[in-house]
């Protein structure tokens, strides 16, 4: 499995989406996913990849699924830079329980963001105050899926 490109690629979209949102007064921040079934072709070039885009506006997270040497997974999320932007979560640890596979899967997000924020001097938007006016449901499909691919 070779992460760098999209690494580099997701880190590079996720400040342009933060650049966009503060010229507009609003915040940005984004989640890359990785999922994979195979270990790290090579995790000098993945370590480094992450160093290079560790301040971005971005966390990842890996899924490792299956049966996989996933040490290299490890190590990444272990590994120390500036800033920890790295989530591993060993699927099948937690297949049989989709609660602790979510927490597990979001527990460090919320510190990464806000230290992100904080990092670069960003503070909370004042609340929004909203009536049930503003909301608007759109219809869906449950049956249709929605993929966007970078």
């Amino acid at each position: 499995t070779d992460i760098e490109d999209v690494v580099r690629a997701a880190a590079a979209k996720a400040v342009q989406g933060q650049s966009i949102a503060q010229a507009r007064g609003g915040q940005s921040y984004s989640i890359l996913l990785i999922l994979t079934d195979g270990k790290i072709t090579d995790v000098n070039k993945a370590a480094n990849a992450i160093r290079t885009v560790c301040d971005s506006p971005l966390s990842i997270v890996i899924i490792g699924i299956g049966d996989a040497d996933f040490r290299g997974m490890n190590y990444l999320d272990d590994m120390q830079a500036d800033r920890d932007i790295v989530q591993f979560v060993p699927f099948n640890q937690y297949r049989h329980d989709k609660h602790a596979l979510s927490a597990a899967t979001l527990s460090e997000i919320p510190d990464q963001l806000v230290g992100y924020f904080l990092k670069h001097g960003i503070h909370p938007n004042p609340p929004m105050q909203q009536s049930m006016d503003d909301i608007a449901i759109d219809d869906h499909d449950e049956n249709e899926e929605f993929f966007t691919f970078y």
